[in-house]
């Protein structure tokens, strides 16, 4: 290792193993497919990864399927990687990776391409899963819009009988800008393929709920209870609806929201779907009347107890602002713990526990694991956290070329803060420095491509790390 990294090393290779506690069952495919089907993440990950690691492709597009969904980018690399490791092994790492490429905000020329490749592939080898991500592929092209090719694509898939080329149409309404002028056929549409269209349960919620239209209304929502409580339908699919129906930020042209519905809905899938309790508690975080502060906490309590790992972090950052219960750092701590490792957020909010001395003494170990480990999750805060660490001293000997090296990796991620502390920091660096800046970047850049750090991780495990 470069000797110029021996303080980081040698904390890192203090840090106690019980941080993080693992899963010390053996991993089991079948619970991680339920687990997943059921909104238990965290269990889905323990038993999917590592099956993965060594090579079953069953678990490498199921662990992939649970990382592209996560917020954090290098997570997702991690996802697409997956689903890359299982190309030819299996036709739906195909259809799961031109999903993720085509669900992107802003993909590139090639991954586009390649997205179209794969979905089209796998529409053409009987998976109608693909349709409606490719239309929303096809339709982030104007030219193609405006030339109609969209719309005649459409009429051929429907005229070979796939349903599903008929909620493109409405799709391409709304890409289009006439959405308003379909109503109609875009209600008569959904009505018609509701039993075979999820996609369609969320647009009509909104236009029944647009135009205060209650009977209609209630009626498709007790379709949609009486569709999940029959096995029909997942969760997954209750959650839009109440999502729209929970929304507290609706314009003056969305519908407007009705949380008792909400509430309503979250309830029934409560019981098969851990998240659905953070949602309940953010439902009345929004919305007081529905349930006040002991109901709310209650459900993030019921969420954990079920494995929700939102509702851990939730409840956590609660207990660090005096508004819903009192300040107890050692509180959230517990609950931020138990968030881990399916929520990252929490290692930033961790980490400030431990550097700022909020449960009694400073601890730069921990402190130092749980930045750096939330920064290799893909949090920019927590690369300026690192930088504000070894640029203060906060518990460590101060070291300008770590500082200004993670403030460049937080502004690599697009954080206008890194920019900031890389000014304020570069008049405490000499010229033979920027080497080891340029050193430490590289290297951690390459780590956070790999696999994810583990607190639990050996230090010669680390050989040629941060």
């Amino acid at each position: 290792m470069n000797p110029s990294f021996s303080l980081a090393a040698g904390l890192l290779g203090a840090i106690s193993l019980s941080l993080l506690s693992g899963c010390t069952a053996l991993p089991d495919l079948q619970l991680a497919r339920q687990a997943k089907a059921r909104g238990d993440l965290a269990t889905a990950q323990a038993n999917f990864r590592p099956l993965a690691e060594q090579g079953y492709v069953d678990a490498q597009i199921g662990l992939a399927d649970l990382l592209v969904r996560s917020p954090l980018p290098a997570q997702q690399g991690q996802g697409e990687g997956y689903y890359r490791q299982a190309l030819g092994r299996s036709p739906a790492a195909g259809v799961g990776l031109g999903k993720w490429l085509a669900s992107k905000p802003a993909p590139s020329p090639a991954e586009r391409k390649e997205a179209e490749q794969l979905l089209r592939q796998g529409l053409a080898a009987g998976d109608r899963s693909t349709l409606i991500p490719l239309t929303a592929l096809l339709l982030r092209d104007p030219q193609r819009i405006a030339s109609g090719e969209i719309a005649q694509q459409l009429g051929q898939w429907q005229a070979a009988g796939m349903g599903e080329a008929q909620y493109g149409k409405v799709m391409l309404y709304r890409a289009r800008g006439d959405y308003s002028q379909h109503l109609v056929e875009i209600e008569q549409t959904c009505e018609q393929w509701l039993t075979t269209l999820s996609e369609c349960y969320p647009e009509l919620a909104a236009l029944y709920q647009g135009r205060a239209d209650t009977a209609k209304q209630q009626q498709l929502l007790e379709r949609l209870l009486a569709s999940y409580q029959a096995g029909v339908l997942p969760a997954a699919s209750v959650l839009p609806v109440a999502k729209l129906l929970g929304s507290s930020a609706n314009g003056p042209a969305d519908p407007p929201a009705d949380p008792p519905a909400a509430k309503r809905l979250l309830t029934a899938i409560s019981g098969s779907y851990p998240d659905a309790w953070f949602s309940l508690a953010a439902l009345l975080k929004a919305y007081p009347e529905q349930g006040g502060t002991d109901e709310m906490l209650g459900d993030l309590q019921q969420g954990i107890a079920a494995g929700s790992a939102r509702s851990a972090l939730m409840l956590g950052q609660l207990y660090l602002v005096d508004q819903y219960v009192p300040v107890n750092f050692h509180t959230a701590e517990k609950y931020l713990l138990q968030a881990l490792p399916a929520e990252p957020k929490a290692h930033l909010l961790l980490g400030k526990l431990y550097s700022e001395g909020q449960l009694g003494e400073i601890d730069p170990d921990k402190a130092l694991a749980h930045f750096l480990a939330g920064a290799r999750a893909g949090d920019p805060n927590a690369d300026v956290a690192l930088a504000q660490l070894f640029g203060d001293g906060r518990g460590v000997k101060i070291n300008p070329v770590y500082a200004y090296s993670f403030a460049k990796l937080a502004k690599h991620q697009g954080l206008a803060q890194g920019q900031v502390l890389m000014e304020r920091l570069a008049p405490q660096l000499q010229p033979h420095d920027y080497p080891q800046v340029e050193s430490l970047f590289s290297q951690e850049l390459q780590a956070r491509g790999g696999s994810p750090l583990s607190l639990s991780t050996q230090a010669d495990q680390r050989q040629g790390t941060l």
